[in-house]
């Protein structure tokens, strides 16, 4: 098949999606809609649509005019936006079928609530979808609400790479490269923007350092919004705190990534919404006890208590409370650890939910070009 995405290049989640298909023998194309940070997807001819023109108040109308020529030249068998904001608008602009869309988290959940004009745009994607996926019911039903055919919706995790994301050792020379000193590790695994609270981690470090002085932090940094990692430094530095934080930026691969994973005592993240996030998927396939917002996409797949620790959204000491009790109580770490590594090899590998997505692929394909063939005929 001929593909073509319209996402966010930056995404690893992106690059995971691009890579897996055109592995597969499948002939990718890529539409950038965030300008590319680093280099884009190499599997996939990419066009960046930040090149073409970058101002604000235009940039989606001219795009969604630019990406209607784009796709009608490539002429693809199936257009694909990761995102019903942003990546959807011009997927839905396109005019093209058979159309699929992919909502992730905070484009339904956050945005649609937010912004009027988000939720008429959100109402008119799902409406020009052939198809739409969500990684989460409550994502699937928030889609239905907005008024998506039920009959076309799907709940379709993406899963992780179990042959990557597996309890190891963590390696020796890691904790020297970091620059990190002896004592527990914890990882916050998401990005710093305000979605996923990072001030919330700012606060809490200084709380966990006055009980657990030995502790260490390890800040992703990868994806980022200038003013919150100001802000999140500036609060360490204040509270006297900045020796035991470190920041790791973009990393090379998935490999690089999980040996983070297993460096960690405590893994953190505390978003105000959520789809199923595959970085908590990742920590708990790499026997990383977690701990996480207590939000309705993450119940559906961690217990408390079982595979991980919640703690209600926004709340720094209940944060650094259930930080600070994982350290403490080996017993209720490994038991979490030992959970999550079970419910990702049961419900959470990618080879089986990716080979679903290209199922659904070809089975759209089948369904738009049978109307074509009975013309034909006739």
């Amino acid at each position: 098949m001929r593909l073509c995405y319209i996402a966010n290049p930056n995404s690893i989640h992106t690059h995971r999606w691009v890579r897996y298909f055109a592995q597969r023998g499948h002939e990718v194309h890529l539409v950038g809609e965030k300008a590319p940070l680093g280099p884009p997807p190499p599997e996939a001819t990419f066009y960046d649509l930040t090149a073409r023109i970058d101002v604000r108040k235009l940039r989606y109308l001219s795009w969604g005019l630019a990406v209607r020529r784009i796709v009608r030249d490539i002429r693809p068998d199936l257009l694909h936006a990761h995102q019903v904001a942003g990546a959807g608008w011009l997927g839905a602009a396109a005019g093209y079928h058979p159309f699929i869309v992919t909502a992730w988290g905070s484009d339904l959940l956050v945005n649609t609530v937010r912004s009027r004009p988000q939720r008429l745009l959100a109402r008119w994607v799902l409406g020009r979808a052939d198809y739409v996926t969500c990684v989460s019911p409550e994502l699937a039903q928030v889609a239905r609400d907005l008024g998506a055919d039920a009959a076309r919706v799907e709940v379709a995790p993406w899963g992780i790479d179990t042959d990557v994301f597996y309890p190891a050792a963590a390696r020796p020379s890691l904790r020297a490269e970091l620059g990190l000193g002896p004592g527990p590790v914890v990882l916050s695994i998401r990005g710093l923007r305000p979605v996923y609270n990072p001030l919330d981690i700012a606060r809490a470090i200084p709380q966990v350092l006055a009980r657990v002085p030995e502790a260490q932090f390890v800040i992703r940094s990868y994806t980022y919004d200038p003013a919150v990692l100001e802000e999140f430094q500036a609060i360490v530095r204040e509270q006297g705190a900045a020796a035991s934080v470190h920041f790791v930026g973009h990393l090379p691969d998935d490999a690089a990534i999980a040996d983070l994973y297993r460096l960690a005592d405590v893994a953190v993240s505390v978003p105000a919404s959520d789809g199923t996030p595959l970085s908590v998927l990742e920590a708990l396939g790499c026997g990383t006890a977690t701990v996480l917002s207590d939000l309705p996409a993450l119940r559906e797949w961690v217990a408390d208590e079982q595979e991980g620790l919640y703690v209600p959204v926004g709340d720094a000491q209940a944060l650094a409370a259930a930080v600070v009790r994982l350290l403490r109580d080996e017993a209720l770490q490994s038991r979490l650890k030992r959970n999550g590594v079970e419910l990702v090899r049961q419900r959470a590998d990618s080879r089986v939910w990716m080979a679903h997505a290209e199922e659904t692929y070809q089975r759209l394909v089948r369904q738009d070009n049978e109307p074509k063939t009975s013309e034909r005929a006739r």
